[in-house]
């Protein structure tokens, strides 16, 4: 008879998509489940990983006795104590349950709850970061919208509630007029994650002096087209409109980056988020600055800038790396 290996449940929840994994201990063999995030009613994310861990566990021939744990990344911020997410500006509800519905499906099984940036730099940590960069590092998603996870002096950094490095929604623009799906004005998540280019286009294309010949034609003529997606296309393609709210997201993102040099003063930043299928536009001229000129940024000796090589499935690989250093009591979890 073959003998099985315990495993390992991952979870990453985020604005547009939720991952399911099922991993062998080691994580040395994963096996990923994807479906768009649902937004019904509040239950209808937990009711969704419920349903494909379930599947995946049918799937694999698994038993609840042989899963040693479940990791659940979320986008936050996340109320660790209740196991709920709250006050999300993506997800649609303002308090979302995950892990009392996730306990009473699956009895026995600790459920680890991160939110999802902390767990994609343990997933980087684990799968690729080198041997001097671990000890202080940063992971940064540049999507939907905009998250960070920090390891400092080998320590993953939570905070009282477990959203520490919310960095998306520190103020890069204090006088700015654009609003945050947050409530605030001025996140540096309104100038340069996905949604804020988009919304940054919508609002400023109907005045701008600068051509968008290029991103009219691609759009059909029609503004409510206008994506992240079709800008940087019509950047490419030479429309100046599209350039200019593409420079404004990488000025902002030098400005937010130089801020979590300075806070954490980490060696390497890796990169992660649907904007980095357009990381060509977006990553040179921010490795430019910060290696040839990081002054008007940053006081502190400048990060390294990397893509992570798992732009889609490091938020569950770390999910799943937060179960595992759980188990094995890593010093870099609490």
């Amino acid at each position: 008879m073959v003998m099985k290996l315990d495993m390992i449940i991952g979870v990453d929840v985020g604005g547009s998509l939720i991952r399911v994994a099922i991993a062998t201990s080691n994580l040395e063999t994963i096996k990923i489940k994807i479906i768009p995030t649902p937004k019904e009613n509040e239950y209808s994310i937990v009711n969704s990983i419920i349903l494909l861990i379930t599947e995946l566990m049918v799937e694999n021939n698994i038993e609840n006795n042989e899963l040693l744990g479940i990791g659940l990344a979320t986008a936050g911020p996340i109320d660790q104590a209740r196991g709920n997410i709250f006050n999300n500006a993506n997800l649609g509800f303002k308090e979302i349950p995950l892990k009392i519905p996730l306990s009473e499906r699956f009895p026995n099984v600790p459920i680890f709850l991160i939110n999802d940036c902390n767990a994609s730099v343990l997933g980087v940590h684990f799968f690729e970061a080198s041997d001097d960069e671990k000890d202080n590092l940063v992971y940064i998603t540049l999507s939907t919208g905009i998250g960070g996870g920090v390891i400092c002096n080998g320590r993953l950094l939570l905070g009282k509630n477990g959203n520490a490095a919310e960095i998306g929604h520190g103020i890069v623009d204090p006088q700015s007029r654009y609003q945050c799906n947050c409530g605030a004005h001025g996140c540096w998540e309104v100038y340069s994650s996905g949604t804020g280019v988009k919304n940054r286009a919508l609002d400023l294309i109907e005045d701008s002096r600068l051509s968008s010949k290029i991103l009219m034609f691609m759009i059909d003529n029609e503004k409510s087209n206008i994506t992240a997606k079709k800008l940087f296309q019509a950047a490419r393609g030479g429309d100046k409109f599209s350039k200019s709210i593409i420079e404004q997201c990488v000025f902002y993102s030098k400005v937010g980056i130089g801020m979590v040099n300075n806070y954490y003063d980490c060696s390497s930043i890796y990169f992660g988020g649907a904007m980095m299928n357009d990381q060509d536009l977006i990553l040179p001229p921010l490795i430019q600055q910060f290696e040839n000129d990081p002054l008007p940024f940053t006081i502190n000796h400048p990060p390294k800038l990397k893509v992570t090589k798992y732009i889609a499935e490091i938020g569950v690989r770390g999910a799943l790396t937060l179960v595992k250093y759980k188990l094995d009591k890593n010093t870099v979890v609490p």
